[in-house]
């Protein structure tokens, strides 16, 4: 599957929208992106996105944001 490519910022939009749709994150968001100096073995140019948390959903948070930056990883590359 080919990689879209975005800025950090539609990156983050994205991350952020799908973070909304599951209800349980009122008090959490992404608000970085960190890159890769060198692609890796799934040719993906990045490698998470660091997510604030305020609130009782830390504990939620993680797991359920790992499988959408796994997700999203798949699917886009950042612009150079």
């Amino acid at each position: 599957m080919e990689r879209k490519t975005v800025t950090e910022q539609e990156l983050l939009a994205f991350l952020n929208q799908e973070l909304e749709k599951a209800s349980h994150h009122e008090d959490c968001h992404f608000d970085s992106i960190i890159r890769l100096k060198v692609d890796d073995r799934t040719g993906c140019n990045w490698a998470y996105a660091n997510m604030q948390c305020a609130g009782a959903s830390e504990k939620i948070c993680p797991p359920s944001a790992e499988k959408i930056v796994a997700a999203a990883r798949a699917r886009f590359n950042l612009q150079l």
